[in-house]
């Protein structure tokens, strides 16, 4: 079974490629060894049969004929070359007999099997000096010429050299390689060993820190190397990842904490309405009515809190569908004008709109219609009674090709919001009651109605913004494309 620790397999893998490479390095090198022992074999040949060929040529011509030149190149060969050429046989031959030839320091000759091969060799052509057969055969490297000289007689000088010296330098280079190789090998085992350990050591380090790491201690962070290496980037990685979720975790808490204290509250007023109506024996039809106006009042308010509280958490899942289709803008503000009118009316606040021409657009009805609801709805709620609020839709051109957004303007005459309060007026839960001159019969919101129109916008690739807010009012800015991808 291969082992599962990282560490191990790391190391027997640098110590596989380490031995390969070691084992390919010395079968070439043996095989250049091998093959340069053989050159100098050859050469050594090639040199022994041109100087003993030259020795011949010169007998004959100085003997002016075969019978005594050869005669002369006998006792030449038998006793310089013996000197000249101690370790080599050599041997030369006319029309198949042999005309004079030497043995080696140990007395051997050239066997007859060995001018029977050269004498058949297709290669040896008469009157070619340069070409050479080389050939081995029981233990020994022979080299072949022939040569023509002295009226077209045509001669064979034939060498050989015992291989068993290269055969011993070649087992002592092999055995050279079997007892060296272990050593390396063991050296890369340990350093490959050592190194993997030390580079593993911060990985252990991150995994006793993420073991550390719970969803009640986000804020712990893996230690991060000083070097520029993997480790370091996966732990500045590993980190970021951390924030992101203790943000998260951070704001899924204050969304639950939120969500909580805003359902007590109608639950608290809806329990006590009940239960200070049943505490009496008696009670008339008209407080009844009452109590169960303000237990309905308050089943609405929290209603409308579970369903925008739905909303945001499948947001947050990515599980609200755009169901992108072609409708006319002006049409949906329409509408949107006439429900708010009816609130509107109440409150002694006026609707205002600038006329708008038809507009054509691409996006989901549905939710356009609640963000634009969400924007009535606040601006009538924040301006008190008698104000009034103004809406306007135009077209803008931005970005690089240029491309048409629709701009849906809301302004109230109300009292703005306070700069200490802008940044935070889409975080979800946040409520202007307190910050705002309000009247507690028109507070009743949960803070979650800008930020779900703030995703709305986002989601149709615009956004939603506070254009200006004053003790004059407030301006919001609704911004969306004209055009996209539409089913229909």
């Amino acid at each position: 079974m291969f082992p599962s620790s990282i560490r191990t397999r790391l190391t027997l893998w640098y110590l596989a490629v380490q031995t390969v490479t070691l084992v390919v390095c010395a079968v070439i090198v043996y095989g250049l060894l091998s093959r340069s022992r053989y050159e100098r074999i050859e050469a050594r040949l090639d040199v022994a049969i041109h100087v003993i060929a030259a020795s011949l040529e010169h007998e004959i011509q100085e003997h002016a004929g075969d019978p005594a030149g050869e005669a002369s190149f006998r006792g030449v060969l038998v006793t310089i070359h013996h000197l000249t050429f101690p370790d080599l046989s050599l041997a030369v031959a006319r029309d198949g007999n042999i005309v004079a030839e030497k043995a080696d320091s140990d007395g051997i000759r050239i066997p007859a099997a060995a001018f029977a091969k050269a004498e058949s060799a297709p290669e040896l052509r008469a009157g070619l000096r340069t070409q050479m057969l080389n050939w081995s055969g029981n233990g020994w490297r022979y080299a072949a010429m022939r040569i023509e000289i002295d009226r077209g007689h045509s001669y064979l000088f034939l060498g050989g050299m015992p291989e068993r010296e290269a055969a011993q330098e070649a087992l002592a280079i092999r055995n050279a390689f079997l007892w060296s190789l272990p050593f390396p090998l063991l050296l890369s085992a340990a350093g490959g060993w050592w190194l993997a350990r030390k580079s593993f050591a911060k990985v252990n380090l991150m995994m006793d820190a993420v073991e550390g790491i719970t969803a009640s201690a986000l804020n712990r962070r893996l230690p991060e190397p000083k070097s520029e290496d993997e480790l370091a980037r996966l732990a500045r990685t590993f980190n970021h990842l951390l924030a992101r979720l203790e943000g998260s975790f951070e704001q899924q808490r204050q969304f639950m904490a939120d969500a909580s204290h805003e359902l007590r509250t109608p639950v608290s007023v809806a329990h006590t309405a009940a239960q200070v109506t049943l505490d009496a024996t008696h009670r008339d039809e008209s407080e009844y009515r009452d109590a169960l106006e303000v237990i309905e009042a308050q089943m609405q308010r929290m209603s409308r809190i579970v369903h925008d509280m739905f909303l945001l958490s499948r947001v947050d899942s990515a599980a609200v569908p755009i169901e992108r289709t072609k409708f006319y803008l002006d049409e949906v503000l329409d509408e949107c004008l006439r429900a708010a009118r009816v609130l509107a009316n109440t409150r002694q606040t006026v609707i205002e709109a600038d006329p708008w021409t038809e507009s054509p657009c691409c996006g989901d009805e549905s939710l356009l219609r609640q963000a634009v609801m969400i924007l009535l709805d606040n601006a009538i709620r924040h301006s008190g009674d008698g104000a009034r609020v103004h809406v306007a839709l135009s077209k803008s051109t931005a970005g690089t090709p240029a491309q048409e957004f629709y701009d849906i303007t809301v302004s109230d005459t109300g009292p703005g919001i306070p700069p200490e309060a802008q940044a935070q007026i889409f975080e979800r839960f946040f409520r202007l009651d307190k910050a705002r001159s309000r009247r507690a019969k028109h507070s009743g919101g949960a803070g979650l109605g800008l930020p779900i129109a703030s995703w709305i916008a986002k989601a149709h690739g615009g956004m939603l913004k506070l254009v200006s807010s004053s003790d004059r009012g407030a301006t919001f800015r609704l911004t969306f494309p004209v055009s996209g991808p539409c089913a229909g």
